[in-house]
């Protein structure tokens, strides 16, 4: 075994032993929040059941909710959620350089929701994780015949990260398991190492039966930049064939290939804290709740019996429709029937109060007040809608605003890269070679930012209206037409609906000369009938000529 590998393999197990506590949590976490994933501490069986614990679907359908609203308000597919942009502000304003931007958009947007590229199933599996675990884990690579983009969601449990110097996430170590057939189709086989070949083609051979492999991803720290072969780009990637402790192949990436967004962050973890975990407490105790209402509404509606001893002839009879004999003279001992129902003073009326209380509470914890207008929205005036807009930004806009740097904005720029090294997009235009991009988004947070300011200016515009009336000069300080040009990023319209610079230079030079037209053509209404056309009244050159 080559010394890289023994050192990998033991950086991978210290790390891991370092993460047991963090594992706990999350297994407490997914056993009531998201029960497919409660495999950190346990092994799962396939197909089994995950739900012994839940006697309340509460905080499943809070993770749903918020998980669904992330996807909504950070990249939803019924509107273009992103725009590439050069950095250089002047260019933006070339047409050439406008028409290669929208085509180069329309582009990806296409590659991104190709159905092959499975964006929509796997970002909404990262989702879940998000909000369950405080930190999701999305891959961000090309399909086997390079000719699409590809992504996958690694479970947390099979994922080390790790940080740079600079707090961002720049290395991760995950754990593959597959079988030795796979790990052939995947690797090649001159590839593998001495065990799982022999399962694969030894006399004993198991193909199916599954080998633990190791991939880290890091940044290369020796390379020579001039070259652009595998083991000189700037992230490193080596895969170990951990049972046969065997270094299956080494490759590279341009750029770190996941987008690792984490809900919050503490100082010193690496790990993101989520709404789940602040929910915890409480969904525990709802399924206690929900446990004991469920026995004490069996029992109002089923109680335990009270039989007088030797009272009753045979065994009592408590299904429908069943006759219990007993004994006439035990009614006049008694002084009541020899079987009664046990009266156990359960309030059940109270604890669904408490158990409502508590359903709010984590609904709260997963902003469900925040992110859903109130019932009588409709009558809402607009002030109350923006005043609802406005907290809503100040809730949620900080953690969404990280999220968008974290989540969306690197699987864009690592998607954009992948296409553009492989010639996905049209020659750029002279004045864009060499020059960078940059992408902005306009998802529905954002755009209720803008909406928001676009407010207050209409505001400010109506607040001035009665000194306008005075003082027309106080509108020369608004530019209107850089109001109009910021119209569609705000209301979320197209930019193509938008007229090129130039031609409304051009329109709006056509109709000064048409005013011009029309103010000569009023001048010269003034001439004496008969005049040739095109001559003057009285100061035109016909009279200077006649007198």
């Amino acid at each position: 075994m080559s010394k890289d590998v023994q050192d990998l393999l033991s950086r991978y197990r210290s790390l891991k032993a370092e993460r047991r506590v963090w594992e706990s949590h999350w297994q407490d976490l997914a056993e009531v929040f998201l029960p497919r994933r409660a495999d950190f501490t346990t092994t799962q069986v396939a197909g089994g059941k995950r739900t012994e614990r839940i006697f309340d679907g509460t905080p499943m359908l809070a993770r749903r909710g918020l998980a669904a609203a992330v996807d909504g308000l950070l990249k939803p597919k019924t509107s273009r959620w992103f725009r590439l942009r050069p950095r250089d502000p002047e260019l933006e304003a070339d047409d050439a350089v406008k028409r290669w931007v929208e085509l180069a958009e329309e582009r990806l947007w296409s590659a991104l929701y190709d159905p092959r590229a499975k964006f929509v199933q796997r970002t909404a599996e990262v989702d879940d994780d998000l909000v369950t675990f405080g930190t999701g884990v999305l891959y961000v690579g090309e399909g086997g015949d390079l000719d699409r983009l590809l992504f996958r969601s690694v479970p947390l449990k099979d994922a080390l990260l790790l940080e740079g110097a600079e707090g961002d996430v720049d290395s991760l170590f995950l754990r593959m398991e597959l079988s030795a057939r796979q790990a052939a189709e995947r690797f090649g086989r001159k590839r593998l190492g001495a065990k799982t070949l022999e399962a694969l083609e030894g006399p004993n051979a198991k193909p199916d039966r599954r080998f633990a492999f190791l991939q880290a991803v890091f940044p290369r720290r020796e390379r020579n930049p001039r070259r652009v072969g595998a083991a000189d780009l700037p992230f490193a990637s080596v895969v170990v064939d951990v049972e046969s402790q065997h270094a299956v192949g080494e490759g590279g990436f341009h750029d770190f290939p996941f987008a690792i967004p984490r809900w919050d962050t503490a100082a010193g973890e690496v790990y993101g804290r989520s709404p789940a975990m602040l929910a915890l407490p409480d969904a525990n105790s709802l399924q206690e709740m929900g446990k004991t209402l469920l026995v004490a509404g069996h029992k109002a509606t089923d109680p335990p019996l009270l039989a007088a001893d030797d009272s009753v002839l045979g065994a009592i009879k408590t299904f429908p429709g069943g006759i219990t004999y007993f004994d006439a003279e035990t009614v006049r001992d008694l002084g009541r029937l020899p079987v009664t129902p046990l009266q156990s003073g359960a309030n059940v009326p109270l604890g669904r109060e408490m158990q409502n209380d508590t359903r709010d509470q984590i609904w709260q914890a997963f902003f469900r007040n925040v992110l859903q207008l109130p019932v009588g929205a409709p009558s809402m005036t607009a002030t109350e809608v923006l005043e609802r807009k406005d907290e809503f930004l100040r809730t949620i806009g900080p953690v969404f605003g990280r999220l968008e740097a974290d989540y969306p904005a690197v699987i864009v720029e690592r998607a954009f890269g992948l296409l553009d090294r492989a010639g996905a997009f049209p020659e750029r235009p002279e004045r864009l070679r060499g020059r960078r991009l940059r992408f902005t988004f306009a998802s529905p947070v954002e755009q209720a930012r803008r909406q928001v300011e676009a407010a207050g200016a209409a505001r400010a515009v109506e607040l001035l209206a009665p000194f306008v009336s005075a003082q027309p000069e106080i509108m020369d300080h608004f530019d209107g037409d850089a109001i109009a040009r910021d119209t569609p990023d705000i209301f979320g319209l197209p930019q193509r609906w938008l007229r090129p610079r130039e031609t409304v230079e051009g329109l709006r030079e056509g109709r000064a000369q048409a005013r011009q037209a029309a103010a000569l053509a009023a001048a010269l209404g003034g001439a004496p009938a008969g005049a040739p056309a095109g001559m003057g009244g009285a100061e035109g050159p016909t009279a200077e000529a006649g007198a």
